[in-house]
């Protein structure tokens, strides 16, 4: 017999069966309609003006039309409360043993308190669970009623979308999911047996009545048989004998009682054969039974072992492929990031190595562009040298016009200032003036190509600072692209180590045993996060 209790944990003050609630005109009214499938109650209506307690009926709180008392022993006595506020009406379960129940959902764990939990007009209400009571075997039901909830100005509250339970696969817990399969597989199991003992036990009703009209039979069979020898024998001594009167009747009266005496033996004789008889078959079919449901037991159990054999290899199999598999993401891992730091070594001396060459580029066009700017001065030093040689060789002939008349047309025409040297030392004989004017055009053209070379050589340098950019972000785009695979790899291995924690809870609750794997799994976390950390 389970033995109901309940707590209480709301300080409200409840009426008796016997106390009067004065009822307010406004006050929100609920309805409880017995349903079939329920232990027989009258319809009752409750008005919510302050929270109503549903529970067991005890001495001080009977059962009656305008409480939730209810005559019913697998309810507790504080079983559930139902109140309403700001328009919605609140069921809570208070601790009770058995639970509370809308539309087949049950509001808390066993003895826990559960938060409120709204309904709805048409919701179907349970309170507690059919217990069978082993010692008598009576099984005694449970409250099931359909709610009715009215607002107080009367009209009837918002009916729930559905009474029905909708769940969603996604929101169960894997662990109660695994509970309820292992309820499901025992409920088979139960109701298995309950079904081999109907069995037997009609085998053994139709047996027993069997013997029993043989048994009847054969007692009503050998009480003739006394009878007709009973008679054959007082026939017997009639004739053989041959009494007075008194005699006789004293013969038949001892006769009579060693008649009755033979019959109460034999009868007492056939009843206990007939009990022992009884007794043997009844033992006989207990063994048979008790032997049948050992097998089917001893089947059942064979069946599960091997079946939780054949789960616990596949666990360990694809425990090991996956552990197979985070060696090899391990090991992927440790190259990538090998090769990432080669990689990013490789780089980062390029990219110094380019730096330095562009600094020294940039140097070099510095000093071309000093150079540069160097050879201009130079160049307008000698054009005033040059203009003003000219003037002194018009200083040193002022009166020789014919002889040395230059043509200032095509003086002015020419277009180098080798050509206009030129002109002016055909006109000009002394030696040391010729010489150094031929000095002057040599150095121009000197001066005229190296700046050409320089101008070059700063063009070569300006395509080669673009080629060290271009190779400096190829560099980084290569850095970028090993960062995103790293972190690929990254996410995959996560992904895995996700798989074998969903694996783990699996073996674990098929098993039973999860301290050795919990611990590996854990040293294999702090590894990937090593290697995350790292990279």
């Amino acid at each position: 017999m389970v033995v109901v209790s309940g707590g209480w944990v709301k300080s409200v003050v409840y009426p008796n069966s016997g106390d009067v609630i004065a009822t307010s005109k406004m006050a929100a009214k609920a309805v409880l309609i017995c349903r079939p499938n329920s232990h027989p109650f009258q319809e009752r209506s409750l008005t919510l003006d302050q929270p109503v307690k549903i529970g067991r009926s005890v001495a001080r709180a009977r059962a009656t039309p305008n409480n939730a008392i209810f005559d019913c022993k697998v309810l507790s006595r504080n079983h559930a409360l139902l109140w309403y506020e700001n328009g919605k009406f609140y069921l809570q379960d208070t601790k009770s043993s058995n639970g509370t129940f809308v539309n087949n959902q049950r509001l808390s764990k066993g003895a826990e308190e559960s938060p409120p939990r709204e309904v709805c007009s048409g919701d179907i209400v349970q309170f507690g669970v059919d217990v069978m009571e082993n010692s008598r075997k009576v099984t005694h039901g449970c409250i099931v009623a359909t709610l009715k909830l009215y607002l107080p100005d009367g009209k009837e509250a918002k009916a729930s979308p559905s009474t029905s339970v909708i769940s969603s696969v996604g929101m169960v817990p894997l662990e109660d999911l695994y509970q309820l399969n292992q309820y499901l597989q025992e409920a088979l199991q139960r109701e298995q047996l309950l079904e081999n003992k109907l069995a037997t036990l009609q085998r053994l009703v139709e047996t027993t009545r069997q013997a029993s009209d043989l048994g009847w039979k054969a007692l009503i069979d050998e009480d003739r048989l006394l009878s007709r020898v009973e008679i054959l024998e007082n026939q017997l001594q009639m004739y053989s004998k041959n009494f007075a009167e008194d005699k006789l009747r004293e013969e038949l009266r001892k006769l009579q009682e060693d008649k009755c005496q033979y019959q109460g033996t034999a009868k007492e004789s056939l009843r206990k054969m007939l009990q022992e008889k009884l007794e043997a078959v009844q033992k006989m079919q207990d063994l048979e039974r008790t032997l049948s449901n050992t097998e089917d037991e001893c089947a059942h159990l064979k069946e599960l072992c091997e079946r939780s054999q054949q789960d616990l290899k596949d666990l360990a199999l694809k425990y090991s492929l996956q552990l197979q598999k985070v060696e090899d993401l391990t090991s992927k891992l440790q190259e990538t990031e090998d090769q990432h730091r080669e990689v990013c070594e490789r780089l980062e001396q390029e990219k110094q190595e380019l730096q330095a060459r562009l600094q020294e580029q940039l140097e070099a066009e510095r000093a071309l562009q000093l150079r540069l700017e160097a050879l201009q001065a130079d160049g307008d030093m000698t054009q005033k040298q040059l203009a003003a040689l000219q003037s002194h060789l018009h200083a040193l002939q002022p009166n020789n016009d014919i002889d040395t008349k230059i043509d200032l047309d095509s003086f002015k025409s020419t277009d180098s200032t080798a050509t206009q040297v030129d002109i002016i030392l055909e006109r000009i004989e002394p030696d040391n003036m010729k010489e150094a004017l031929q000095n002057t055009q040599d150095e121009i053209e000197n001066l005229r190509s190296l700046l050409k070379r320089s101008e070059e050589e700063l063009k070569e340098s300006h395509a080669r600072v673009d080629e060290l950019h271009t190779q400096l972000e190829e560099s980084r785009i290569q850095e970028d692209s090993n960062s995103e695979r790293i972190r690929e790899l990254q996410e995959r291995l996560e992904g895995l180590e996700l798989d074998l924690e969903l694996d783990r809870v699996e073996s674990c609750r098929e098993s039973g045993d999860c301290d050795k794997i919990h611990v590996y799994l854990l040293q294999q976390k702090m590894i990937i996060l090593d290697f995350t950390a790292c990279s």
